[in-house]
């Protein structure tokens, strides 16, 4: 009888710890599987990610890998592009695009063709390579640059039905190919601008770079948030720079006048040490905007462009 109970009492100490593992385990997946959902691996996806959750950045502080977590990652890729989730969204595709064709075949005076609008604004970096702050982002393979600013730009303004385009190319590469230094930034540019501008009439050009000012004098605070606050550049070294200043003087002063301390105004450069056009020789509509510093985090220059999308729409549309 004693070795009965015995045996018993082992049971039921296997049976608990075995449940003890089991809860474990099915814990650590389940966490692992949601955050390595909602975490991304690259820019643009973070920029996306970015632009619903302007605290997104937070949710890399409360990842943290541990010795399972390790395991987990070798044995099971949560990223497979294959998942049960893709499977849904497929499968509510196939049944959108069924319901709107059985629409047509139901009413064929459906209007089907559907007018692209022509891009507007032109968004580029000459310095790709500037950075704001990581944060929590460092050691994830997200670099928080001008890069990522312009395409939040182009999501912005896309809200406000302004269509616009972002330089795709690399100049780095191009530049390392090209045994072109630092110095040559604007004559890389300069090519790919060109090409864009013959293919297209904008109305707006932006360069957009950062500053490397302190903190305090890139930085204020509207409607309870940080934000990075623009300057505008504008070189004086060719014949028509006039134009190019007017233009950018409409723009700041549409901000100035709702936003007074966004903006640190317009600088003109030019002589010894300077560029001095910035490629704005090429149009009239192409001004240099820095937004922020490199104190500044991309969750306040994602505050910025939130103030001022809605302000170079209207400056687009002639409001």
């Amino acid at each position: 009888m004693k070795k009965m109970k015995l045996k018993k009492k082992r049971r039921f100490k296997y049976r608990i710890l075995l449940y003890g593992v089991v809860m474990f385990i099915g814990y650590e997946l389940s966490f692992n599987i949601i955050m390595d959902h909602k975490l991304v691996k690259s820019n643009e996806t973070f920029v996306k990610a970015l632009l619903i959750d302007s605290n997104y950045t937070r949710l890399y502080e409360k990842k943290e890998d541990n010795l399972f977590t390790k395991i987990f990652k070798k044995v099971i890729d949560v990223n497979e592009p294959v998942t049960i989730l893709d499977n849904v969204f497929h499968l509510k595709n196939i049944k959108e695009k069924s319901n709107s064709q059985m629409a047509y075949v139901n009413n064929p005076n459906i209007e089907t063709k559907k007018i692209e609008k022509e891009p507007e604004v032109y968004i580029y970096n000459t310095h790709q390579s500037e950075t704001y702050q990581g944060g929590p982002l460092e050691g994830y393979n997200i670099t928080p640059g001008v890069m990522m600013a312009s395409y939040i730009l182009q999501n912005k303004l896309a809200e406000v039905d302004v269509k616009s385009l972002v330089m795709e190319q690399n100049l780095i590469d191009y530049m390392n190919i090209n045994n072109m230094n630092h110095a040559k930034s604007y004559i890389a540019s300069r090519k790919f601008l060109e090409e864009a501008i013959n293919n297209n009439n904008f109305k707006l050009i932006l360069d957009i770079h950062r500053d490397s000012v302190p903190k305090d004098k890139s930085t204020v605070i509207i409607n309870n948030k940080p934000c990075a606050k623009i300057l505008f550049v504008i070189g004086e070294e060719y014949d028509t720079y006039q134009e190019n200043l007017k233009t950018t003087n409409r723009l700041n002063g549409k901000i100035s006048e709702k936003y007074p301390d966004l903006t640190r105004g317009i600088i003109t450069k030019g002589g010894s040490g300077s560029n001095g056009i910035y490629n704005q020789d090429l149009n009239p509509n192409i001004t240099l905007i820095e937004i922020g510093a490199d104190e500044n985090t991309i969750d306040e220059v994602l505050n910025t462009i939130e103030l001022i999308a809605p302000i170079i729409g209207d400056y687009v549309n002639g409001r």
